[in-house]
């Protein structure tokens, strides 16, 4: 196999490596906290601030992407791996268990954590 064919091969393994770990990961984590977090009278609004944000990232990393594998080649996807791992790590550590609770249980919960009282 011709060395350029195998580093193309190897690229598009690391993307779908990447996207693998990401949708599986992070990605359905984000759509779930946008359903339950945000408060049921803002929950309209900062949806759609989060959705914009989300679009505007997606945006930048695919902007920057190309830049960053000239700059620093396959080592690219190990900065996009340890930012889903480090992710993981905080919503394992920050957010709240929602497992079992209502929306209005939820609200109330974070409401009361939120102001101490």
């Amino acid at each position: 196999m011709p060395d350029g064919l195998a580093k193309s091969y190897t690229a598009l393994a690391c993307i779908l490596c990447f996207l693998l770990f990401m949708q599986m990961l992070i990605a359905p984590v984000y759509w779930l906290l946008m359903s339950e977090l945000f408060p049921m009278h803002l929950r309209g609004v900062l949806t759609g601030t989060a959705v914009a944000c989300q679009w505007i990232f997606n945006a930048l990393v695919a902007l920057l992407f190309p830049i960053a594998m000239a700059q620093f080649g396959s080592a690219t996807f190990f900065v996009f791996a340890a930012i889903n791992v480090g992710s993981l790590i905080f919503v394992a550590t920050c957010l709240p268990e929602t497992k079992g609770k209502s929306l209005e249980g939820l609200e109330k919960y974070l409401e009361k954590e939120l102001t101490g009282a």
